[in-house]
């Protein structure tokens, strides 16, 4: 079966037609502050998470590959929510509220993980204020609370908050589907609110379901080709010749065992073998990061930072 593609965003920001209940929604919230958040994985300082769905319906900030998605006990609290993730009628990954507390900020970078290459991320305002800025490529913006937003998370981005209160989000990952990523076509770009369609409840939610998976040979291919094309000009053959040696193994690996958790052994070998292969801190083309920041992370099962890059610490590739 062919993974889902990611569509391309006709801008970095695209508003989704869902009509809210905002009130419900702060309702349900609000009673869950006095619950146990969880730091942000890589350490923002003001950045706090409460896991909503999540592996095993634990709290913890695990990946898709570590096993089932399932509802955490704050959910089960929160039967407005419930009906949002339901209306949204795409497979439900990791899902969290998100906040930010005042003056904090998320530093810019762009999400470069495995975990990205096969998801896009929902926002929805909880509570905000203008005051609360999120820039994406070359644009800046405020989401109003009870909107509904993606933004391309394969871009420079950061978030600042200016206001004198915390901000929280509802922040959704997907694989999306066909029909949801129409949303993303130019015309598209910005919904308008006359055609926004209800939340209502009725279905279960759509959970993504378990299944280890890796990169098929041809994505290998095609993100191997990236950062060859980075170091062709820069007259390194050897790391040339060993990338499409890489290109080759995995390709023989991936007839031999597919999605199967028999050949993780065999695939952690070969990502090994990129990592030894590859200065990272030659990396400076945006491509070539991100294809490397996939590759690497393909294996991760929690949500550390396993490489950094050369670049400052405010910009720098996201594994989160």
């Amino acid at each position: 079966m062919k993974a889902q593609t990611l569509p391309q965003f006709a801008t970095p920001f695209v508003r989704l037609p869902f009509a809210l209940d905002l009130e419900q929604l702060q309702s349900e919230v609000s009673n869950l502050m006095d619950m146990d958040w969880l730091e942000h994985p890589q350490g923002f300082a003001g950045n706090l998470t409460l896991p909503l769905v999540s592996v095993n319906g634990q709290y913890n900030h695990d990946f898709a590959i570590s096993g089932q998605m399932l509802p955490t006990p704050a959910l089960h609290h929160c039967p407005y929510i419930r009906q949002v993730l339901t209306s949204l009628q795409v497979p439900i990954s990791r899902t969290r509220l998100m906040l930010l507390a005042p003056e904090a900020e998320v530093p810019k970078h762009f999400d470069a993980g495995y975990h990205w290459y096969r998801r896009v991320r929902i926002h929805i305002p909880v509570w905000t204020h203008p005051e609360v800025i999120f820039g994406c490529a070359d644009q800046e913006m405020h989401m109003q609370a009870g909107e509904v937003w993606c933004f391309d998370h394969r871009q420079w981005h950061w978030v600042k908050n200016n206001a004198s209160f915390p901000r929280i989000h509802l922040v959704i990952d997907t694989k999306g589907s066909p029909d949801f990523f129409a949303y993303f076509s130019p015309q598209n770009g910005h919904a308008d609110n006359s055609s926004s369609h209800d939340v209502r409840n009725t279905k279960s939610i759509q959970l993504e379901p378990y299944r280890f998976e890796v990169l098929d040979a041809d994505e290998i291919a095609l993100l191997l080709n990236s950062i060859i094309e980075q170091f062709e000009p820069l007259n390194e053959p050897q790391v040339i010749v060993n990338l499409k040696t890489l290109r080759h193994k995995w390709q023989t690996a991936f007839n031999r065992y597919g999605h199967s958790i028999e050949g993780e052994k065999a695939y952690d070998e070969l990502i090994k073998t990129l990592a030894q292969s590859v200065e990272e801190a030659k990396l400076i083309n945006h491509q070539a990061l991100m294809a490397y920041g996939t590759l690497v992370t393909m294996l991760n099962r929690n949500n550390g930072m396993p490489i950094t890059t050369n670049a400052p610490i405010a910009e720098r590739p996201c594994y989160r």
